[in-house]
């Protein structure tokens, strides 16, 4: 069952064909309108394939899904999953690891340099038939600061090498070895956001890092620097961001994700010529496409067969 393909992941392409011998698929190309049709959508399901953050498997609708067995995410971000319920109901969750890595780690510096170079302000203004120059920032020997050294953030770390950008980082879980395989230098988060003239986001949403840069530690940030994210929305208080944009303490920002998608019109940042906006697109490449949708049909076919793999709660499969 894939409840919520919109937009279209799926639609158009066979990799679902390889489920047939497993069982029926059904496909629902549209978002669910409310909590009831996604209920009525998964009835009887015994596994999931997620595409979007739209369902989210919370405690609640994991008990009105007494036949799920496994949900397997497309994507690596588990936040729309209450792991520790799906644990204690035996239901597996699986994730894509790697799939999106690079294609990721290239948008984060394609909004960087967007960013420095207030690139998509300049196309509209060229286009309205105006001839102007903003002054923007070159990377060369400006300070990079990578928050999360997960797969993305050593990829982000790494082709800043290419760009004469040094790199400090922070992580939850500081591994100096893998800092330095990527040329990074460990350093303590609230260090990292004053010394930084680019900081990056890598993190995933948890309860650790929901809000994580909000009012106080967008004040600690070097005046004039940049704002990348491209994990969660939830990591940054939004509202928080615009005033800090507004004000020009922060010379821009790059966000290809927020607490609310698609973005509300009322949102500020809509109107900011120093914000470049993407719609959730890190992974959309042809090549991390085809990686994202085979990967998930390929960790139900390793769980029916007996032999799951990419298992985000181990413990459910006690």
């Amino acid at each position: 069952m894939v409840p919520d393909d919109f937009p279209p992941v799926y639609q158009g392409h066979h990799e679902l064909d390889a489920l047939s011998p497993y069982g029926e698929v059904v496909l629902h190309g549209t978002r669910a309108a409310d909590r009831q049709e996604l209920i009525d959508r998964l009835r009887g399901a015994e596994a999931v394939i997620n595409v979007r953050a739209y369902s989210r498997f919370d405690a609640e609708l994991l008990e009105a899904l007494p036949d799920l067995r496994i949900i397997s995410i497309l994507g690596t971000g588990t936040d729309n999953v209450d792991l520790e319920a799906a644990s204690r109901r035996g239901v597996v969750v699986t994730n894509t690891p790697g799939a999106s890595t690079v294609s990721v780690a290239e948008l984060t510096f394609a909004l960087m340099l967007a960013a420095s170079r207030y690139i998509p302000a300049e196309d509209r203004s060229v286009r309205k038939g105006e001839w102007r120059h903003l002054e923007g920032m070159e990377l060369r020997g400006k300070l990079l600061g990578v928050v999360g050294l997960g797969a993305i953030g050593q990829e982000v770390a790494s082709m800043a090498r290419a760009f004469g950008l040094q790199v400090i980082a922070w992580s939850l879980t500081p591994d100096p070895e893998r800092a330095g395989r990527v040329g990074a230098r460990l350093v303590g988060f609230e260090d990292l956001l004053r010394s930084a003239d680019v900081v990056s986001l890598h993190l995933r949403a948890s309860e650790r890092t929901r809000g994580l840069i909000g009012h106080r530690k967008l004040g600690m940030m070097k005046p004039g620097a940049i704002l990348v994210n491209t994990a969660r929305g939830a990591l940054v208080d939004e509202a928080a961001l615009a005033e800090a944009l507004a004000s020009g303490r922060l010379r821009a920002a790059g966000l290809d994700a927020f607490v609310q998608e698609p973005l509300p019109p009322e949102s500020p940042l809509l109107r900011m010529e120093n914000v470049v906006l993407s719609p959730h697109i890190g992974w959309v490449t042809a090549e991390a496409s085809m990686r994202l949708r085979r990967m998930p049909v390929d960790n139900l076919i390793a769980f029916f067969e007996g032999r799951p793999t990419n298992v985000v709660n181990p413990a459910a499969l006690g």
